[in-house]
């Protein structure tokens, strides 16, 4: 519990000084809110409030008597529905507030933010899956992932629809009840996976007007883009080059 409260002090320490940067090279880009902290605060903090023994048996009563034959992979795919959401509504007419490389920009940055996180406390922290099948159980990186995506879904459509963020996060918040159900996470490392994904991507709109700015001037490709991916067991990458 130490290492978790420790690290977790030292990742919003490090988020709010990023956060206090002013950015106006960019108009389409403002500065991130501190009201934009208190939901993925709140998340993490009753994540870490349930990160307990007594709580995590009462888990484990409450599934094996309700649904203890629960198994879906739908999960595994459910965390990308918002990143395919991000690109896929502006083939059908809807426009988001910015373009195709600025927003695989952000999708970028922000996974560095959330696998970054998410890898240093499975790591740390060693915490045993619910199943018992592996030490690396805190937090979720499914619903790390999730959250992230809708969250820049919300972002990029808020003057569109309110269904849209509605649709992005209900799918977010399935993802991580069925991370639940099936075994494979506690509802601590659920809720702390959803507050670092929620916070990844408001450090990604924080941080990549600074790094388009730095990387414009010296790079001569500004259509080569590479996008980090973690699918909740492994990392890999997508190479994007434009012509």
């Amino acid at each position: 519990m130490k290492k978790i409260i420790l690290f977790t002090t030292i990742i919003f320490s490090a988020l709010h000084s990023i956060f206090g940067q002013n950015h106006d090279h960019d108009s389409t880009f403002k500065k991130v809110p501190a009201t934009h902290f208190i939901a993925p605060l709140v998340l993490i903090g009753g994540g870490l409030i349930a990160n307990s023994t007594d709580f995590k048996n009462k888990q484990i009563s409450w599934r094996n008597q309700n649904y203890p034959d629960f198994k879906t992979k739908a999960d595994d795919l459910m965390q990308f529905a918002p990143h395919a959401a991000v690109f896929g509504l502006d083939w059908i007419g809807v426009k988001s507030k910015h373009g195709f490389n600025d927003k695989l920009g952000l999708m970028g940055t922000g996974m560095v933010f959330m696998i970054g996180t998410v890898m240093v406390l499975k790591e740390t922290t060693s915490e045993v899956r619910p199943d018992g099948s592996t030490p690396n159980s805190f937090p979720s990186g499914h619903t790390a992932n999730a959250f992230m995506g809708a969250t820049i879904l919300a972002k990029e459509y808020s003057g569109k629809s309110p269904l849209i963020a509605i649709g992005g996060y209900s799918v977010a918040t399935a993802t991580g009840v069925f991370r639940i159900l099936n075994n494979r996470h506690w509802a601590s490392d659920v809720l702390v996976g959803a507050g670092i994904g929620i916070l990844s991507a408001e450090a990604a709109y924080a941080v990549y007007p600074w790094l388009k700015e730095k990387i414009g001037k010296k790079g001569k490709n500004k259509n080569v883009a590479f996008v980090p991916v973690y699918d909740g067991y492994t990392m890999g990458g997508n190479l994007v080059i434009g012509f």
